[in-house]
């Protein structure tokens, strides 16, 4: 299918060795362009935050990891140490890289590398934590995303604890919320 260069699209990969199939995006007429009334360089974070965060020990079986961000439904899972201070993170692309690489394997034939047999979160969790205070802003969240091409933000007490997370997803929620009528 042709499609204009300037119209935006999306593919649809349905697998099978297809090629995707490329739909128009319709541009929808007389919808003004979005202005948040409150700056993000004003909103604190403790306010967008979520703070009901399921975190996980450093030797919390991988399994259980999955079974907790799918029950729950959260793309990632902190983990702290014995003092509640992040240390690093578990992402559902941390999760997707691991069996991407453990297919591969599978598919040249060759048995799955020691390093491919995660067992506990220490095992696969990337070992950074990109934190932020509580009265940091949406602004500097948003920019930590970007600049470290990431999907949460671990936001922490004056004393290094974990108090909430926000995610892309609470960004996007607080630029629909603070939209006018």
């Amino acid at each position: 299918m042709q499609t204009d260069p300037e119209t935006p699209t999306r593919r649809i990969y349905r697998g099978r060795g297809t090629a995707p199939e490329t739909i128009p995006i319709p541009l929808l007429p007389g919808i003004p362009a979005l202005t948040p009334r409150l700056s993000a360089t004003a909103v604190p974070l403790h306010r967008i935050m979520s703070r009901d965060v399921i975190c996980a020990s450093c030797d919390l079986e991988i399994r259980v990891v999955v079974d907790l961000m799918l029950e729950h439904h959260i793309g990632c899972i902190p983990i702290v140490d014995g003092r509640q201070r992040p240390i690093g993170i578990i992402t559902k692309s941390d999760i997707v890289e691991h069996v991407h690489a453990a297919l591969i394997a599978a598919d040249e034939g060759s048995p799955l590398p020691e390093d491919l047999k995660a067992r506990t979160a220490d095992d696969l969790m990337m070992p950074l934590a990109f934190t932020l205070s509580a009265y940091a802003t949406v602004a500097h969240a948003a920019m930590m995303m970007i600049t470290e091409d990431t999907h949460h933000v671990m936001v922490v007490s004056p004393t290094e604890e974990l108090v909430g997370v926000v995610s892309s997803r609470d960004l996007v929620g607080w630029v629909l919320h603070s939209d006018g009528p």
